[in-house]
């Protein structure tokens, strides 16, 4: 959808360098956005000390973490966690190999001739006991050492099998196996060798381990959940003592009046969002959209729309979120521009509803499938009425999004359903602003939007009707230059709507002497016979300025005003001024018999001109054959292109020569029934049906 724009308003009033006037708009656009944002995100603040009393009840900006009670309850976890140890395994390895070493040492020695002082020496190599055990040892039979050996072996491994991480661990496992040695052996000197050697061999075998005591802290402290504060539930009553519980709880949700660093880091993300959304936008509009970034009442418009719909989602949104017109923006933008443009603006700006709906998913899905669902609907809106139509859907649309949701998180079905009636509400909302504020922008701006233009070409429309009954001819030439404009404007990729419609209205100003112009004159008796050739002209000519005085009058927009205006250029009213010249009375200027202009300024303009004097040139001509419809259209083009008529109007040379073929196209299709073969093609015709 294209549209043509008029400064009316335009930030030219103010500022008068464009360069100046674009960093002005973004500017001012960055401010009003960054302000809404901030006065969404960051709450009143409140000025307290401990033990002042409350002058109100103070309630929770949003959902945010306690954090005191969240600490404390992950220090009360960290407590609860056990010291972590290792084992250290060859503490029982060593003890078993030093039991077996020193009992099968015992048995050597038994049988051996050394005397009692070398044995014990050699005992003592094996392990480190009083010299009472050794000789003990020595007095052993072979079958009692292996007994003593056997039963140790199994006690100490069986001891050392379990974890003993302290001193205490220590003396309580060599108490058990003191007391297992008391009741399994029955000689004393047994049990006081078997005690001395087990309190030898029994140490602590389990190392406190730092690294995996420290990951069973860092795992309690994950398994403990954020203590959350929700949104509107009270942190201190009106009335009440402010306590140092308060002060932490009123600094966590960022409303203390103190906390001024805070707000600053605050105020810093939301300015780089909002800067990095305007950046994605304009870069957008300057590398694609041209058209637009050049003009700076687009620009301005684009602003508007995107402060306006912030507004409205920050006043709204502390209604019910669900009440939001998510898809006015989309809808709007789709309307003046087009459902590119509006796509892309409409989806950077869901980083501005995130900030003023407090970042909630929820809505911001909302946002985007209602933005993309307004761009799909209003995209082939022909009537205002469509677009209000459009909303209905949109809210429909938006409702099984929010119970979808709800059903999703669990919420109470009376809720849901609420909660959906409201997102019903906010679509047709969404509807009724856009088409409420789209005449505003039509008439601030001299917007000119295809339902405008489609409004305008409705047979109905006051002038159109008049038109019918007072110059009923120049309405039936109205309606086939409109036929032939819309067709070539297609070609060369301009806007046809807005040249059909205008062809429409081009030559409204005949009105005013009807019987004047050739195509409304039933009868012979023609009224320029009865006058000079000068005056004719200046009745002639005089349409256009009479057609747009009509069109101000009847509140055309400037762009349908500039074809009027433009659609004869500067053009030679030829057969009156070789009448004048042929009748010889006066010095003829041939200033004095051309139209007063301006030449056409816009590709649509000139399709216009064109269309206009092709369409009358061959309505003039008796059964033309397609030869003489190719030969007119030809003549009467390169005739405007050499007396510079197009010279303003930005056609290339290949554009001209696809407007050529388009208008051939359709005369042919038009005047078909009159057309008559020509001469070769008689001759190859009837020797055919001979």
């Amino acid at each position: 959808m294209n549209m043509n724009i008029h400064k009316r308003i335009s930030p030219g009033t103010l500022i008068r360098n464009e360069k100046l006037q674009k960093i002005a708009i973004g500017l001012l656009t960055f401010l009003i956005l960054f302000f809404i944002c901030s006065k969404s995100i960051i709450p009143q603040k409140y000025e307290l000390n401990e033990g002042d009393i409350a002058p109100a009840d103070i309630k929770a900006p949003r959902d945010f973490v306690d954090k005191g009670l969240t600490e404390a309850r992950r220090q009360e976890a960290i407590k609860n966690v056990p010291k972590q140890y290792t084992r250290d395994y060859t503490v029982q390895r060593r003890a078993v190999d030093k039991i077996r070493a020193y009992f099968n040492q015992a048995v050597e020695l038994k049988n051996s001739n050394l005397d009692q002082n070398a044995k014990i020496e050699k005992l003592k190599g094996e392990m480190n006991l009083a010299d009472e055990d050794y000789i003990t040892t020595l007095k052993l039979s072979v079958e009692e050492i292996q007994h003593i050996a056997n039963f140790l072996i199994n006690e100490v491994s069986k001891t050392l099998s379990e974890d003993i991480k302290d001193n205490e661990d220590l003396k309580a496992a060599q108490e058990r196996l003191d007391n297992v040695i008391r009741q399994e052996l029955t000689s004393k000197a047994m049990r006081d060798l078997a005690s001395d050697i087990s309190y030898n061999l029994i140490k602590i075998n389990s190392l406190y381990d730092e690294e995996k005591t420290n990951e069973e802290k860092d795992k309690a402290i994950k398994a403990v959940s954020d203590v959350i504060i929700k949104k509107g539930q009270i942190i201190i009553s009106k009335g009440e003592p402010v306590t140092s519980r308060h002060i932490s709880l009123m600094r966590d949700a960022g409303i203390l009046e103190q906390d001024h660093l805070g707000d600053i880091k605050i105020y810093s993300g939301i300015a780089v969002l909002v800067l990095i959304v305007l950046s994605i936008i304009v870069w957008y509009i300057y590398k694609f959209k041209r058209n637009v970034f050049e003009e700076n009442s687009k620009l301005l418009i684009i602003s508007i729309v995107l402060c306006i719909n912030s507004l409205f989602i920050a006043g709204i949104n502390v209604i019910s979120p669900y009440l939001i017109p998510a898809a006015f923006t989309a809808i709007l933008m789709a309307l003046i521009f087009d459902p590119l443009l509006s796509f892309v603006i409409t989806l950077p700006i869901a980083v501005i509803v995130a900030c003023i709906t407090n970042f909630n998913y929820e809505f911001i899905l909302l946002y985007i499938i209602s933005s993309i669902a307004g761009i799909l609907f209003t995209n082939r809106a022909q009537q205002r009425n469509n677009v209000l139509l459009s909303g209905f859907s949109i809210g429909v649309l938006n409702g099984i999004v929010i119970i979808s949701i709800g059903i999703i998180n669990n919420i109470n079905i009376t809720q849901n359903l609420i909660n959906g009636s409201k997102g019903i509400a906010g679509g047709i909302l969404s509807g009724v602003l856009a088409i409420g504020i789209l005449p505003i922008f039509e008439g601030l701006f001299d917007i000119i939007t295809p339902i405008k233009l489609l409004e305008l070409s409705n047979p109905n429309q006051p002038l159109l009707k008049k038109m019918l009954f007072e110059a009923p001819g120049t309405y039936h030439h109205s309606i086939l230059v409109g036929n032939l404009s819309e067709a070539a404007a297609d070609e060369i990729g301009a806007n046809s709507l807005l040249a059909r419609v205008g062809s429409y209205y081009h030559d409204i100003g005949k009105m005013k002497r009807p019987y004047f112009f050739k195509e409304n004159q039933i009868t012979n008796d023609n009224p320029h016979d009865k006058i000079t050739p000068k005056l004719s002209t200046l009745i002639i000519t005089s349409h256009v300025k009479d057609g747009i005085e009509m069109a101000k009058k009847h509140r055309l927009p400037s762009a349908i005003i500039d074809i009027i205006a433009q659609h004869h250029g500067t053009t030679l009213v030829r057969y009156f001024y070789v009448m004048a010249i042929k009748d010889g009375k006066e010095v003829v200027e041939e200033a004095s018999f051309r139209y007063e202009g301006p030449k056409p300024e816009s590709k649509e303009s000139a399709i216009v001109m064109l269309a206009d004097s092709v369409e009358a040139a061959v309505r003039s001509l008796t059964s033309p054959t397609i030869q003489d419809i190719e030969k007119m259209v030809d003549k009467i083009v390169n005739e405007k292109v050499e007396d510079g008529q197009l010279d303003n109007a930005d056609l290339a040379l290949k554009d001209i020569g696809k407007i050529k073929k388009a208008f051939i196209k359709v005369l042919i299709g038009i005047f078909h029934n009159r057309i008559e073969y020509p001469e070769i093609e008689k001759e190859t015709k009837d020797k055919e049906e001979n």
